[in-house]
């Protein structure tokens, strides 16, 4: 009888079953046993999904896209951050008057006449960003003066300082015994008439850095005429005065000017353009109306007095040389500047002014005796100081502006066709036939020796 036991496997069976059954796996590092047989210990680190050269192309691509949204956004946002007004502002002009200026001689005041004499005058006026003064505001003051260099007194020319009719006797000098020999002096009260200074104003704006316009408020602007009185308050003050908003091709149009003296703001007219020191400007002109300086305020009285009461003689008027007529000083002027087209710069100003004193009482005429006449322009090293503070604001707005966007555009158009040409083969394989082409060409037209 056959038996019916199942065949005992034999070793080698057991052997290979096992063998190709179990497949263990290492838990270090997840990979099967199979797996880590098969690789060879001489084998290399496993190597990146993309070559150096297969970065060339995107990386070309993106550095191009790059410098493209840079020549974008440097004009549009960094330069504008340059068209600000700066902190750091401080000039100074100087004007000489052109021939034919007259002034009236204050020493003149209490002698019998008027007069009035010839003078050679010089008007400087200094400008400088003081606080408050921060991101979005500066504070410019600015102290204006016309003084006399020397005037003609009866034919000839003498210095400011020179003892003419009216003029205060020559100042008392005696020993003060307090002191042991030291001098003290007794001055006169009309002792002031020989100062050379004509007239001075202290003018204190804050204005917007970005547009160049006056901050309204209660303490946005003052006017200060005279230094033993307090500033008068311009709460509402408009108009440019001693520098225009920066912005290229500047075109002025429906612009206003504020004239310290009389605390108005004019419409500027537009005449045409010129060059001052090498620089393009467009030219601007205002014109003060005639006005009545003794209506603008108790603490608008400097020099000369804006009011005046004197003997009939001595304005030269008609009937009782003795009764008092009283005058009031009346003020016009002209303004022409030429301000730089791109910085707003005022590289040229001239000035004509004229003030003359005028009877209250409409009945005695339209008689006027002259208290200042006189036009200014800057001298030559103003002109050039101004036209060099211009050059040093166009420079950063030119390099920003036009020239570093326009080397970004070459370059980031390049980056990106040298990186279509590295990533798309089409293109390098009709660069290459193309190449082997011209090859050929050349050397089927060179003559066989």
């Amino acid at each position: 009888m056959p038996s019916t036991e199942p065949p005992t496997p034999d070793a080698d069976d057991d052997a290979t079953r096992g063998t190709d059954e179990v497949d263990t796996t290492d838990p270090a590092t997840g990979a099967t046993e199979s797996e880590m047989s098969g690789r060879s210990d001489t084998d290399g680190p496993v190597q990146s999904r993309f070559t150096t050269r297969e970065l060339v192309g995107p990386t070309l691509l993106f550095v191009g896209g790059f410098l493209l949204a840079v020549a974008i956004a440097l004009p549009t946002l960094f330069v504008d951050q340059l068209k600000t007004v700066g902190l750091g502002i401080d000039q100074t002009t100087v004007g000489e008057s052109e021939r034919g200026a007259e002034i009236l001689d204050r020493c003149s005041l209490d002698a019998p006449t008027a007069r009035v004499v010839g003078a050679d005058l010089t008007r400087q006026q200094r400008v400088v960003a003081v606080r408050p003064a921060d991101a979005d505001r500066v504070t410019l003051q600015a102290g204006t003066s016309i003084r006399l260099d020397h005037f003609v007194v009866d034919g000839r020319e003498q210095d400011v300082d020179a003892p003419r009719p009216g003029a205060p006797e020559p100042v008392e000098r005696e020993s003060d015994p307090a002191d042991d020999g030291s001098t003290t002096d007794r001055r006169s009260d009309r002792e002031d008439c020989t100062d050379a200074t004509v007239t001075a104003v202290k003018d204190r704006v804050t204005i917007d850095r970005r547009t160049a316009r006056p901050i309204p408020g209660p303490t946005g602007s003052e006017v200060q005429y005279d230094s033993r009185r307090a500033p008068i308050v311009v709460a509402d003050r408009a108009g440019f005065t001693y520098l225009f908003p920066i912005e290229t091709g500047y075109a002025p149009a429906g612009l206003t000017y504020f004239d310290p003296t009389t605390r108005r703001a004019l419409p500027l007219e537009r005449t045409g353009t010129t060059t001052v020191a090498g620089r393009d400007a467009v030219e601007l002109v205002a014109h003060v109306p005639d006005t009545d300086l003794n209506t603008l305020g108790e603490n608008a009285v400097g020099h000369p007095p804006t009011t005046l009461t004197r003997p009939a003689s001595w304005f030269g008027a008609e009937g009782d040389a003795r009764r008092p007529l009283t005058a009031h000083l009346h003020h016009r002027a002209e303004v022409r500047l030429a301000v730089d087209t791109t910085t707003g710069t005022v590289l040229d100003r001239r000035e004509q002014i004229t003030q003359e004193y005028r009877f209250t009482d409409p009945d005695l005429g339209d008689r006027a005796t002259t208290a200042l006449s006189a036009t200014f322009g800057y001298d030559e090293a103003t002109r050039r100081a101004l036209a060099a503070d211009a050059d040093s604001t166009a420079a950063p707005l030119f390099w920003w502006g036009s020239v570093v966007p326009v080397i970004a555009v070459v370059l980031g158009v390049a980056a990106i066709v040298a990186g279509l040409f590295v990533t798309i083969p089409a293109w390098r394989s009709t660069w290459s036939r193309g190449r082997r082409g011209r090859a050929r060409a050349s050397e089927g037209s060179t003559p066989s020796s």
